[in-house]
């Protein structure tokens, strides 16, 4: 997977037209990506495997995700 269809599903989590499950699945096909944003891309996938993280609690690590996934990182 691209790291813009990455970047369309974690965009499309924080408004609410992807669920946890889509995100899981984006995660889990990710390319090349650099080093900090493999890294952030663990972090996530960690939380969302801990069950019981909201959707709000998400948003700040899923931004930094995007973000970092943005810059090229």
């Amino acid at each position: 997977m691209s790291p813009d269809h990455l970047v369309q599903t974690l965009s499309w989590f924080l408004v609410g037209r992807a669920d946890v499950a889509q995100v899981e699945a984006a995660l889990d096909q990710t390319g090349d990506l650099g080093p900090e944003s493999a890294e952030l891309v663990d972090e996530l996938r960690d939380e969302l495997s801990a069950g019981d993280v909201s959707p709000p609690m998400l948003q700040p690590l899923v931004r930094e995700t995007i973000e970092a996934i943005a810059h090229g990182d």
